[in-house]
């Protein structure tokens, strides 16, 4: 009997996703709130229109198995909470254990209990109090500040001056920032290469997926410029960036999260993000930049086509996690090849994005590429951008050297284009300095 799916959300994210769960001889059909012009193209996919209140009652009246919760917003806001309590089964958090991700204080007070590493750390509720604490911590060169709630990948701030700071504790606490402005943490600034590592939880075991991959967050290369949701990413990273023992304490810190949620009475069912740094200043030990409590974007678009390429079911990997049987399930214990995902993104992103340009080069095929629609929408008979982060090219090839040349190939005049396209060439650049 072939199954039905459901996936929330309309990214690159939920595009990757359906690729993997459309690769399944278990699933027939698959339908996306809303999705995009990308999920349309899926050989089972089927965009809808559909209020996030009345999911649950289409679920039950269209005999949906499975509802994957791909956006941060309806994770954090408890959707799966509504589904489960209609017996639904779902692939995410609960509203609680979204906390995680929904609020850096959460966060830092559970790392802190927990004795899971992280920066030293500080929750401040007023701009003396932060001001303050820049100061305690060694001034504003040495500090980040994060705002405490969802901001779509833009609520994070490394001042490089004293007016940076305090332009951004005060835009933080007057609400200028998305998220919650009544506190912000602020904490002591490491450096190093970060790492981004996802852990599948059945809220009583886990599995690591074995692929490191490396965001890319800076608009500019040479990682300059303001921040964004994503504007690259490649996996896995080089053995000579990411060793054995690292590797090791990684796994520590993702038992001691998904143990300490269970024993805190939250257990942790869906996908964790581990967002990471291999801080210098501890010889490389790796600590806890963020936690997100679902698939990171653009991570997925190099997760899924590699985890497709090593023989996993997506759906299957999934479905195991959501109906709590991890324990029976394994994954490979490595992966093979390489993948690297460029991000196409809008003239003015990550500020005010140009929308509405006709995007050419769609319809083309290239060697060893994956495209991923992020934002985009049917006009008449084009393709056209919807917001900033429009595609996201994916190469795959035996070695990151490959799959970046194939990438590279299929963007420009000959490739995908549209106007005012702008993507970083230098993707995956820490990885091919050796």
């Amino acid at each position: 009997m072939t199954k039905k799916v459901l996936v929330v959300g309309g990214g690159g994210r939920e595009n990757a996703l359906g690729y993997g769960i459309n690769a399944s001889a278990s699933v027939d059909r698959i339908y996306f709130v809303p999705g995009n012009g990308g999920t349309a193209m899926l050989s089972k996919g089927s965009n809808i229109e559909l209020e996030q209140d009345n999911i649950s009652s289409f679920c039950l009246e269209n005999k949906i198995d499975l509802v994957v919760i791909g956006p941060d917003a309806p994770v954090v806001a408890g959707l799966a909470d509504k589904l489960r309590a209609r017996n639904i089964t779902v692939f995410g958090p609960s509203k609680v254990a979204a906390q995680l991700e929904g609020s850096k204080a959460f966060a830092t007070e559970f790392m802190q209990a927990k004795n899971i590493p992280l920066p030293l750390s500080r929750i401040v509720k007023s701009t003396k109090t932060a001001l303050n604490t820049i100061e305690s911590l060694g001034g504003y060169a040495n500090i980040v500040i994060k705002a405490d709630g969802l901001a779509g990948g833009k609520g994070v701030f490394l001042p490089d001056n004293e007016a940076e700071a305090k332009h951004a504790v005060s835009d933080i606490f007057a609400g200028k920032v998305d998220g919650v402005g009544d506190k912000l943490v602020i904490q002591q600034r490491y450096h190093g290469p970060e790492v981004s590592v996802f852990v599948l939880s059945d809220g009583e075991n886990y599995r690591i997926i074995p692929i490191a991959s490396q965001d890319h967050k800076r608009i500019l290369a040479g990682d300059k410029g303001p921040m964004t949701g994503g504007m690259g990413v490649y996996a896995p990273l080089p053995k000579w960036m990411l060793s054995t023992d690292q590797w090791g304490k990684i796994t520590s810190i993702a038992s001691k999260t998904i143990k300490g949620m269970r024993d805190q009475g939250n257990p942790y069912q869906g996908v964790l993000y581990m967002g990471l740094m291999l801080a210098e200043e501890l010889d490389g030990d790796p600590i806890v930049i963020e936690y997100n409590a679902r698939f990171g974007d653009p991570e997925t678009e190099v997760i899924i086509p590699l985890l497709l390429k090593n023989g996993v079911d997506v759906y299957d990997m999934l479905m195991t996690t959501a109906n709590g049987l991890l324990a029976k399930y394994d994954l490979p214990g490595s992966i093979s090849g390489a993948a690297i995902t460029i991000c196409l993104a809008s003239a003015g992103y990550p500020g005010s994005p140009q929308i509405n340009k006709v995007i050419h080069g769609l319809d083309k095929s290239y060697k060893n590429v994956i495209l991923f629609h992020g934002s985009t929408k049917k006009v008449d008979d084009s393709v056209v951008s919807a917001s900033g982060r429009v595609i996201f090219v994916t190469g795959f090839g035996p070695s990151l050297k490959a799959a970046s040349s194939a990438a590279n190939a299929a963007i420009g005049k000959d490739g995908v284009h549209f106007d005012g396209m702008q993507y970083r060439k230098d993707i995956g650049h820490r990885a091919f300095r050796k």
